[in-house]
């Protein structure tokens, strides 16, 4: 059992990596190339800090929660 729980948390690891390095390519190709894709992931990143900061103390907890798992 010992040895699933490792796994799983292994494998969340490996994949909250995965997606914080897409996410930093996606600024940097935002930022180089602008919004020719047709996605803006400065914009999406701005409305979900928006949201989180108009929804004071539960937007406060949920920051919280994310900054942990990231970290």
């Amino acid at each position: 059992m010992d040895s699933i729980m490792k796994q799983v948390g292994g494998l969340i690891a490996g994949l909250t990596g995965l997606v914080v390095s897409v996410i930093g390519l996606g600024v940097a190709t935002e930022i180089v190339f602008g919004g020719a894709m047709g996605l803006s992931v400065i914009g999406n990143i701005t409305s979900i800090v928006d949201s989180l900061s108009s929804g004071g103390f539960v937007g406060l907890v949920v920051l919280l929660i994310l900054w942990g798992q990231v970290k």
